[in-house]
């Protein structure tokens, strides 16, 4: 389980970093192309998602 948790932790920070990055990016897209920038917005969205997910253990429960 522990190469699991670190494996979750690794994927955690890149979601996060992916995140970032996506934040700068919109903020240099927002001036060039307001509808560029709303799509790049919705995927940095969907990473906040995907982080939470991360944060979040599985449910052992369907190992009983």
């Amino acid at each position: 389980m522990k190469n699991a948790d670190q494996t979750r932790n690794a994927l955690r920070r890149q979601a996060y970093e992916l995140k970032e990055d996506l934040a700068r990016f919109v903020d240099k897209l927002d001036s060039v192309d307001s509808e560029a920038s709303r799509a790049v917005n919705r995927a940095r969205l969907l990473l906040f998602e995907t982080w939470t997910i991360l944060c979040v253990p599985p449910d052992d429960e369907e190992d009983h």
